[in-house]
């Protein structure tokens, strides 16, 4: 009797401690791409998204190559232009993106998306919109965040 009341006890005791231990997290193989916000551009500017495959070691592991897409989202979350790439460590490329020529001051509503690869090594991505004709920079855009699980919506596929 006093054994299946040890028992009980010890059941119930373990039950108590994780119910009140920490939550338990798992190392999530999935890259957490970089968010960004939409970026306005008018009919004279293109849009340009960066990405560069960091070079240097971090915490003694060496850079990996970095594998991914680039792409651009309209307002209504359609794909308007999409890029694969695969990049060595040091290497970069970008993709451009200008929507035809529309009533002046007409703007249009764009999302720079980067999305590494699950075995891509450390990617850093930029957007920048130039006034197509001169090459003139109007702005340059670093991710809203780092990761964009860091943002509390869930994240779906695009």
């Amino acid at each position: 009797m006093q054994i299946r009341t040890l028992a009980a006890g010890l059941a119930a005791g373990a039950v108590v401690l994780c119910a009140t231990s920490g939550t338990a997290s798992a190392f999530n193989p999935q890259p957490d791409p970089p968010g960004f916000g939409i970026v306005s551009i008018n009919p004279d500017q293109t849009i340009r998204l960066n990405v560069v495959c960091w070079e240097h070691n971090v915490d003694g592991v060496p850079p990996g190559p970095c594998r991914g897409e680039l792409m651009f989202h309209d307002m209504t979350g359609n794909i308007v232009a999409r890029q694969t790439v695969s990049l060595a460590p040091g290497q970069a490329a970008f993709l451009d993106f200008a929507f035809g020529r529309t009533s002046p001051g007409v703007l249009a509503g764009i999302d720079p998306c980067w999305i590494p690869d699950p075995t891509s090594g450390r990617a850093l991505p930029t957007a920048e919109v130039f006034d197509t004709a001169s090459g003139k920079v109007a702005l340059h855009v670093n991710p809203l965040t780092p990761r964009i699980s860091l943002i509390g919506n869930v994240v779906r596929d695009r």
